[in-house]
């Protein structure tokens, strides 16, 4: 691999413009047999361990890709989508900017005129795009990719799942990323007979065709790869109320996957039935609520979720509920998630581009709001920001939170947790409040002491200027003192007034 790679690099990047036909061919002909090798999964690490992301993008960006485009366009485009479907893969090319440099070679795409090239080009961008500002420059490509993706689904042969030399469940991995974009969903279920979506019976039926294969001990994984990706795009389905209701009147549809919510593993089906429950059980009695906080985040943003409820707890002494504090990564996660959702007085929402990214936190917000209706309007929901600058990089995450608390990030994580706490009011009582009713009510009563006087008050800095005086009068051998503040820190009066202790009738004065 890594003589193919030196070999490429030579003739794309220390070459002039002019190479010679035959290397040319000679060029693609590795292209094509790495575009082979790139199509199976699991020697994908091989790849990105030898350095070819970084190497790929670089190729793309030559004056040689740009001039031969019609002789290696194609194989190298279908490297970088055979790429996109490893997640350590992805998180490169996306850390490598890959969606920016394709779209430089947009043009050139579309002057080739080359039907496979686009469409190689469309599942990459799919693959790649990480929020809808992106999609929207390629709207008219990623809505025809879309559909044609659907359309590749339903000429799926039976008997092996393949169409045209492509897995059925390529096809389903895209659309479930492509689903991301609010504007493909819809495009692809408003095709209606009857009041009903096309598209939605065929994804039900099909699925109800291949579950068996997450049943089977020994099933044949690319099979079971395509369900996964099935329940994903049916999970992203019932996040939609008016959607919803069509899968719910699909009774066999919600028998299997209430078998399977009721199984280990098989988050994504707990979270499906979850959805339907929401409708089929109104009349059940509500979970009661308990005074709790819930942090809904991605773990991509897991540093960040730990020192900010590390931050939170200091200064409140609700509950706080944390899935990484009580549930295992290997356990049913939404078991346990959607029981503290619905119980929880108080959910936090750490939003970032990432969270955007996931269909899961699609589900997830999707079901907070709709539970929502049982907490306060305004300090039910928190959305808190985990990145400077933060815009909703996704449509449906900005319909569900753009009319929301928000808390915009700043460098020091605890005062954003100061800014949570006031809005929701569970600060804890904090001694500025007692100094504050002690000049609101101008005098206090001491304890009997001979060491306590107006004296002490010099603990407090000559700069703050803060003058006593002590009272004439005496009531039960307690003497009055009242403080007559012209201009003061209430820092340094605090810690001043901290230091001096004492009782009376049985009660303690700080």
């Amino acid at each position: 691999m890594i003589s193919f790679q030196e070999f490429i690099n030579n003739c794309l990047t220390k070459a002039n413009e002019h190479v010679s036909s035959r290397v040319l061919r000679v060029t693609n002909s590795i292209f094509t047999l790495i575009c082979n090798l790139t199509d199976k999964l699991t020697i994908i690490s091989i790849f990105i361990d030898t350095g070819y992301i970084q190497k790929i993008i670089q190729w793309i960006r030559t004056d040689i890709f740009a001039s031969h485009i019609h002789v290696i366009g194609e194989p190298i485009v279908n490297i970088v989508y055979n790429l996109t479907r490893d997640k350590t893969a992805l998180k490169q090319l996306r850390t490598e900017k890959a969606f920016d440099i394709l779209m430089e070679r947009k043009q050139l795409i579309n002057d080739e005129n080359d039907s496979e090239l686009t469409q190689a080009y469309g599942w990459v961008l799919i693959a790649l795009a990480t929020s809808d500002e992106q999609s929207e420059e390629n709207k008219k490509l990623i809505l025809d990719t879309s559909e044609n993706l659907y359309q590749l689904c339903k000429k799926i042969e039976q008997d092996d799942l393949t169409f045209d030399g492509c897995h059925l469940s390529e096809f389903l991995e895209l659309l479930d990323r492509a689903f991301a974009n609010t504007y493909v969903i819809k495009h692809i279920l408003e095709d209606k007979i009857n009041e009903k979506s096309t598209a939605i019976q065929y994804f039900t039926e099909l699925f109800l065709s291949l579950y068996g294969a997450l049943l089977d001990p020994e099933p044949d994984e690319l099979e079971k790869r395509a369900v996964k990706y099935l329940l994903r795009i049916l999970l992203q389905i019932s996040s939609y109320p008016e959607h919803l209701k069509q899968l719910i009147d699909n009774h066999q549809f919600c028998i299997i996957i209430e078998s399977l919510a009721n199984r280990p593993k098989r988050d994504d089906a707990k979270r499906i039935w979850c959805n339907i429950q929401q409708i089929i059980s109104t009349n059940e009695q509500k979970k009661e609520m308990s005074s709790k906080i819930y942090i809904s985040y991605d773990r991509t943003d897991e540093e960040f979720c730990k020192e900010f409820v590390k931050e939170l707890r200091k200064r409140t002494t609700i509950p706080i509920w944390i899935d990484y504090e009580n549930v295992d990564l290997s356990d049913d996660m939404w078991e346990y998630v959607s029981l503290n959702i619905i119980s929880a007085t108080v959910v936090i929402t750490l939003v970032s581009t990432a969270y955007g990214e996931s269909t899961d936190k699609f589900q997830e917000l999707s079901y907070i709001i709709s539970t929502n209706k049982s907490r306060d309007e305004k300090k039910g929901l928190i959305v808190v920001t985990t990145e400077p600058n933060f815009n909703f990089n996704r449509s449906w995450m900005k319909d569900l939170l753009h009319d929301r608390t928000m808390i915009s990030y700043e460098n020091n994580i605890g005062h954003m947790a100061w800014n949570v706490c006031e809005q929701i009011g569970v600060l804890k009582k904090p001694r500025m409040k007692c100094l504050s009713w002690l000049f609101k009510n101008g005098r206090r009563k001491t304890a009997q002491s001979n060491n306590f006087s107006a004296k002490t008050l010099k603990l407090i800095p000559g700069n703050d200027k803060v003058s006593s005086r002590r009272e004439s009068s005496q009531v039960d051998g307690s003497t009055d003192i009242l403080l007559v503040s012209e201009t003061h820190s209430l820092q340094s009066i605090v810690t001043g007034l901290i230091t001096q202790t004492g009782s009376i009738s049985g009660s303690t004065w700080v």
